[in-house]
């Protein structure tokens, strides 16, 4: 299985269907770029839904301006597992147990 890993260096929400997406620019060490989408299960992790949208379905397009930051700090420049499913590239979190912190 070949596996792609790669940082994330742009992070976009967009609507999609009426649905929040979050597009992200993800560069592999060998600089191959690939466009990719969180999957719904690492979004709902980062922005629950519940807390953005109360019982709304639709996602108003003026929030996009409040989640943009906030998707920005909590993705942009980390590592992400890249795969395809349909034609379309997503990317997932590494598993917590490969997470390093350095002492300050």
């Amino acid at each position: 299985m070949d596996r792609h890993k790669g940082r994330v260096e742009t992070v976009r929400p967009v609507i999609e269907g009426s649905r929040l997406k979050v597009r992200l620019t993800v560069f592999e060490p060998n600089g191959q770029q690939h466009f990719a989408f969180l999957p719904d299960r690492e979004l709902s992790a980062l922005l629950p839904r519940s807390i953005l949208l109360g019982s709304l379905r639709d996602v108003p397009q003026g929030m996009l301006k409040t989640i943009d930051p906030m998707l920005n700090k909590l993705v942009r420049g980390r590592e992400v597992r890249l795969w395809q499913y349909s034609e379309r590239w997503y990317a997932s979190f590494l598993p917590w147990r490969s997470v390093r912190f350095a002492d300050s």
